[in-house]
């Protein structure tokens, strides 16, 4: 018993032996093969290479990526927090090939080329033959927790002798302006309160003053592509405030002053964007349109009667209309965008906003459109810088 479980040991011993010299020698044929395959320009040190029978060498116009690449398994999907089952991964990049160039690099995940799926490196493989040196095509890969594409130009492997060729790369990818979109937009207006203020703040009327330093106005905004980076759209921002206090005036005790401020910008668009990568697109525009001031003031004791309406119109204190002031408005601003995902980015927008308005007085409006001249009514200007942040669903 005791010969046969030293005999067993020993078989055990020698067996763990052989097995860490077989894994030693693999290690060191891998390492051989890469460093042999690299200097050669070759893509895969996973598999076998494919060859053509006219000496043992590859066409010499056969497509090269410059590539080492190895099947995709679940247990490096999930490290790389990627969520499919299917592709091709990268595990190195032969330095000066045409994936050096665009900036493939390990641990990508090559998902498509020229819109045909790549489930593994056989597929790839297939693809590849089907290529040549110089075709320009499309690849589609996974990266850092996101899908990407670009295109791309194939170089070839061999020239005169088998050497190494120099990969016919084109010049730099143009960059995308994008395609539009719209979003809600909270825009702040620094404009001159002063004249609206001394009327609001009036002791017969007792209201607060609107703020000096800017209002926060809100509205909705799109744009579209035109072509060669231009993009027509339209926006509108709005702000409004309504108030309430009592009538000071002893004579009409009883009643409520009510009041409501509202502004308005808004018009059509024009802006030509500047792609600066993938992500970051600023843009120079303008806006031309219309802008308003406007307050409507009621004063009331809200007691109406069917009977007395005839008497409450002609001999009370209840009182009704609304002053309005518009202008032909323009806008020049500058956007910058980052794009967060395909559909949604942060924008951001600096302007400037310039009203002229035709008349010199603010209007009192009538039930059918007519106006009536308010006078001694001053010259109030509606104009001032505008910030905008927020978000922009599209790109």
């Amino acid at each position: 018993m005791k010969k046969l479980i030293i005999s067993l040991l020993l078989i055990m011993s020698l067996g763990l032996t052989l097995l860490a010299q077989t894994e030693d020698e693999e290690k060191e044929v891998i390492e051989s093969r890469r460093y042999i395959m690299e200097l050669k320009g070759l893509d895969d040190i996973n598999t076998t290479m494919s060859i053509k029978m006219d000496g043992g060498k590859e066409a010499a116009d056969a497509a090269y990526f410059g590539l080492y690449l190895e099947d995709l398994t679940f247990p490096k999907a999930q490290a790389l927090n990627y969520k499919g089952f299917t592709g091709v991964l990268i595990t190195g990049v032969v330095q000066d090939s045409p994936a050096w160039h665009y900036r493939l690099r390990e641990d990508d995940i090559i998902l498509k080329v020229n819109n045909q799926d790549v489930t593994n490196y056989a597929t790839f493989e297939k693809i590849r033959k089907s290529l040549r040196a110089g075709d320009q095509i499309s690849v589609v890969f996974f990266r850092a927790g996101a899908t990407e594409s670009m295109d791309m130009t194939v170089g070839s492997r061999h020239k005169d002798g088998g050497q190494v060729s120099q990969p016919k790369v084109p010049g730099k990818k143009k960059l995308s302006a994008g395609y539009g979109g719209g979003t809600w937009i909270p825009m702040w207006i620094n404009l001159d309160m002063a004249d609206i203020n001394e009327v609001v703040t009036d002791p017969n009327l007792g209201f607060n003053e609107f703020r000096e330093d800017g209002l926060l106005q809100q509205g909705l905004g799109g744009k579209f592509n035109i072509g060669k980076g231009y993009f027509l759209g339209g926006q509108i921002t709005w702000f409004e405030d309504t108030k309430k206090t009592k009538n000071n005036n002893p004579d009409v005790d009883g009643y409520q002053i009510y009041m409501r401020y509202e502004n308005m910008l808004g018009g059509v668009t024009l802006d030509k964007r500047i792609p600066l990568s993938q992500n970051l697109i600023t843009s120079i525009g303008l806006m031309i349109g219309g802008s308003s001031h406007e307050m409507e003031f009621i004063n009331t004791d809200s007691n109406y009667n069917w009977a007395d309406l005839p008497e409450t119109i002609t001999g009370s204190n209840n009182t009704h209309f609304l002053l309005h002031k518009s202008y032909m408005t323009v806008q020049p601003r500058v956007e910058v965008m980052y794009r967060l995902l395909s559909w949604l980015g942060l924008r951001a927008e600096v302007g400037y906003a310039y009203g002229y308005s035709l008349t010199k007085d603010w209007r009192v409006r009538g039930l059918a459109g007519e106006t009536f001249e308010v006078s001694g009514s001053p010259d109030t200007t509606f104009q001032g810088m505008t910030v905008t942040i927020g978000p922009w669903f599209g790109f």
